[in-house]
């Protein structure tokens, strides 16, 4: 397999600072290939912000069901007191595919402080942006409250749920909820000028006030890491789970009103354009603000994992005084396009 239009692209993008770190792991035809900075190896630690959602908390539901610890139709009444009347029949299902209506709105510190039971009463207690089941709005919350089930469900923190059901599991060596500051081979994340006085190197807001990466995501993640995940996806392993979880999780539930979603999976339909012309309908993956992603196709039998520190870099030539997200969900689309063209040139893939 050779990527060369894809290289070209992304040392061009290296080149005018748009990030200073990239891994592109590119599995097709039965080969793979690794494109890659100079200053990374498929040891370098990256934010993996939102692709956390699937990478922890998702897959550790799916396997909770497969498990019979859990189940789809599970309502929030069942795992947390005091659930207000608009949101009592909320389910598991709903909140994996988005569909609460329960959104994003920023901790308060002393929630955050108080430990889970107040976060999560926090959350219960924010306004819902639509009737349940009714609409599809992209929920950070929501997948915090998906992590606290978990703990609550298994008696553990959701790190240690993590390491035992997948890191072991898969044989992980290095990926992990929260790493040092002055942690080696670390592509640096955070969109913000400066770490503040924290800890450990987060980037988002909630994370941040939380102490600790959660449902939502924020882990630090390696590509070596990523890739036994995607090569057990594609394999269909029963170390995650069951075939018939496969099957029930890359469908579409959300038709007609939002974006279209699997269980945790984002689905690619006809209206979705982050991954350009190489994946097709039927396809799923998970997206991370730090520039980071992950696609399969079962069609082609193909996945494609991108990790880059995008909006550091972008926020940085705005003096960190922010940056437009639309600028990264083009970066992937262009990405994906270089490789369906190196892929299709040489016989790789069906057009």
């Amino acid at each position: 397999m050779n990527l060369e239009k894809t290289e070209i692209l992304l040392n061009k993008k290296l080149n005018e600072r748009d990030f200073d770190s990239y891994e592109v792991l590119v599995y097709a035809g039965g080969e793979k290939e690794y494109l890659h900075s100079p200053n990374v190896n498929k040891d370098t630690y990256f934010d993996i912000a939102s692709m956390g959602k699937v990478l922890v908390t998702s897959t550790l539901v799916l396997k909770a069901i497969d498990e019979n610890r859990l189940a789809l139709g599970d309502n929030l009444e069942k795992f947390f007191d005091a659930v207000p009347n608009d949101k009592k029949n909320i389910t598991v299902e709903q909140l994996l595919t988005h569909t609460s209506g329960i959104v994003r709105y920023e901790i308060p510190q002393a929630a955050a402080d108080a430990g889970s039971d107040a976060v999560a009463e926090f959350i219960l207690n924010t306004p819902l942006s639509f009737e349940p089941g009714k609409a599809q709005i992209y929920s950070c919350n929501g997948m915090i409250l998906l992590g606290y089930i978990l703990e609550k469900t298994y008696g553990k923190s959701l790190e240690g749920i993590f390491n035992e059901k997948i890191k072991q599991s898969l044989g992980y060596t290095k990926s992990k909820f929260n790493i040092a500051i002055d942690e080696p081979n670390t592509a640096v994340c955070y969109r913000t000028e400066n770490l503040d006085g924290l800890e450990h190197p987060w980037d988002d807001e909630n994370i941040r006030i939380l102490k600790t990466s959660a449902g939502s995501g924020g882990q630090f993640f390696t590509l070596g890491d990523i890739e036994k995940f995607a090569d057990a996806v594609m394999g269909k392993s029963e170390a995650l789970y069951s075939e018939k979880i496969y099957e029930a999780a890359e469908k579409n539930y959300v038709d007609g009103f939002g974006e279209a979603w699997g269980l945790g999976w984002l689905y690619v339909d006809e209206n979705y354009h982050q991954t350009g012309k190489l994946f097709p309908v039927g396809s799923f993956g998970h997206c991370g603000h730090t520039g980071t992603s992950v696609f399969f196709s079962r069609e082609k039998n193909m996945y494609v994992i991108i990790l880059t520190n995008a909006t550091r870099f972008l926020n940085m030539k705005n003096d960190f005084k922010g940056y437009d997200y639309g600028l990264i969900e083009k970066m992937r689309e262009e990405i994906h396009n270089e490789i369906y063209k190196d892929l299709k040139g040489q016989g790789l893939i069906s057009v």
